[in-house]
């Protein structure tokens, strides 16, 4: 016999006895079985028969959702808070090939499994809202934020910031996801996406009294924040303030928060902001717009399609570059839906250094503002890639033979570099460019006067690497002081001879140096760091 099966019929006549036999209440039984009492009322309503045919029925009848039967008890049982509507869009969101059902299958189904495995779902008081007209199509926009926190892949917890634009008469959806709190000039990006994804702009939009419009209340004579205003300038929209949360005036948006807030993001896990606002996306094409409304009982995608000619013609306002441009990052790459991407040395220059990207045929292009090809990366499976062209790490720009006359220029009156660059192309025979680029660069950087003498002591000791010749410059200059250009005695010798007489070393400095001395004098062979 069925497990679950023989569990109900012991559970059945376990009801009867505590009922009949030792008087329990029917609240006191659920307790004492750990079942809801609604459960304990429907076995006691029924005789012998009744439970027979009830058995037969429940084993014996296959139901549409059955293939997904373990999934939605998993779900159910991990989220016991879970709507079913929100168990009708995972299951949509999981399974490519789920049927198209009405959600009251959907619903009638998941609950059935509850009282199955009794798990009851944890109920909350619903906010209520009036009724309120419906407008012309075209009409009327409501605007709100809304702000969550989401459990990241990592396990910390990730707080992201929506704004959301309702079309009244359709019920149609937009939403797009931050991780800084809006502000004017985001809100106003915000609505422009909001207008593309509608492809027209209402006639009225509705807001709460938020500063990221509002600069002063000004006793109903509202005085908005100057990027808004100059934006609302741009657009032929009417703008309408009301009252935080006034049911009334705007509570179709504010559903719709709850709805993002409850459905889209319940229990979601926050990877990165591209991929989140893709998701978005997906969920209001399958349920946000794709499902019926409650309210209306029509589906707000194919409204939308009768109101979007009664929508005021839409022309982007914003320099499109502004969209596809992505920001270099100092480490001279990007990053694009949850990969890093490597750019060739020197990309960087500063903070607004952008480029521009495509996708073609399962590969990045990476472009600067005149369209210029940069790099081309292939695109990866997943998320959390570093995407790296190993010539990217290296200033190509320079040819090597340029980049040594550049180097011996720079030291033109030190006979040591010649030895350093010699022991450098034996040593490093396949590094010599990156080991040049370090030494110019650093050279460069601090100048001639104080890398002569580190090339010197370098030369010295055998320390033929760019990395040593690097360390040293840097900690000579972060960690000596100099004296004055006139000591009080003037040694004897040339000029490097009295740069280096005007050091005052730390002590730390001082038995670093000891150390790299007494390594030289164990050994007769050159010290190298390592590379």
């Amino acid at each position: 016999m069925d497990t679950n099966k023989q569990g109900l019929i012991v559970m059945y006549h376990e009801i009867k006895k505590l009922y009949n036999i030792e008087h329990f209440s029917v609240r006191k039984i659920a307790r004492h079985l750990n079942i809801n009492f609604r459960t304990v009322q429907k076995y006691l309503d029924m005789n012998q028969e009744d439970f027979d045919n009830y058995l037969e029925q429940k084993f014996e009848k296959s139901y549409l959702l059955d293939p997904f039967r373990d999934f939605i008890v998993s779900y159910i049982g991990k989220y016991e808070d879970a709507p079913a509507s929100v168990v009708h869009d995972r299951l949509k969101e999981n399974f490519t090939a789920f049927p198209r059902l009405d959600p009251k299958t959907v619903y009638n189904y998941v609950m059935r499994v509850r009282n199955e495995f009794n798990i009851p779902k944890v109920t909350s008081s619903e906010r209520q809202y009036s009724l309120v007209p419906d407008l012309p199509p075209g009409a009327l926009a409501q605007v709100d934020f809304g702000e969550k926190k989401l459990r990241s892949s990592n396990g910390m917890w990730v707080k992201v910031y929506f704004f959301i634009m309702l079309l009244c008469s359709s019920r149609y959806k937009f939403i797009i996801f931050r991780d800084t709190p809006f502000t004017s000039q985001s809100a106003a990006e915000a609505h422009e996406k909001a207008f593309e994804f509608f492809r027209g702009i209402p006639r009225e939009i509705i807001y709460d009294q938020d500063t990221v419009f509002l600069s002063r209340e000004n006793s109903g004579d509202y005085v908005m924040t100057s990027y808004f205003a100059e934006y609302k300038n741009s657009r032929p929209f009417k703008i309408t303030f009301c009252r935080a949360a006034d049911p009334e005036s705007k509570g179709k948006v504010e559903n719709a928060v709850g709805y993002v807030k409850h459905n889209f993001l319940f229990q979601r896990t926050f990877i990165n902001l591209d991929i989140l606002n893709q998701q978005a996306v997906s969920w209001l094409e399958r349920t946000g717009n794709g499902m019926i409304h409650n309210t209306t009982r029509k589906v707000p995608f194919n409204e939308w399609e009768r109101e979007k000619p009664f929508l005021f013609h839409w022309n982007p306002v914003f320099n499109n570059d502004r969209k596809t441009g992505h920001k270099v990052l100092k480490t001279n790459s990007i990053k694009y839906r949850g990969n890093n991407y490597s750019l060739p040395f020197g990309t960087y220059k500063n903070e607004d250094t952008m480029v521009y990207l495509k996708e073609v045929d399962s590969k990045l292009v990476i472009s600067d503002a005149i369209g210029h090809t940069i790099s081309t990366h292939v695109i990866p499976a997943g998320v959390g890639n570093n995407v790296i062209n190993n010539n990217h790490r290296r200033n190509t720009s320079i040819r090597l033979d340029e980049l040594r006359s550049r180097v011996s220029e720079f030291f033109v009156n030190s006979p040591n570099i010649e030895i350093f660059i010699d022991k450098i192309n034996r040593l490093y025979p396949r590094y010599v460019r990156d080991q040049l680029n370090i030494i110019l660069i650093n050279a460069e950087q601090y100048g001639l006067e104080k890398s002569e003498p580190v090339l010197e002591f370098c030369v010295r000791n055998k320390l033929f690497s760019a990395n040593d010749f690097k360390t040293i410059l840097i900690n000579e200059n972060k960690n000596r002081k100099w004296m004055p250009e006139a000591p009080a005695i003037k040694p004897l010798g040339d000029s490097k001879t009295q740069l280096i007489a005007n050091i005052r070393p730390d002590k730390a400095d001082i038995l670093d140096y000891e150390v790299i001395f007494n390594r030289n004098k164990l050994s007769n062979e050159p010290v190298h760091s390592s590379n």
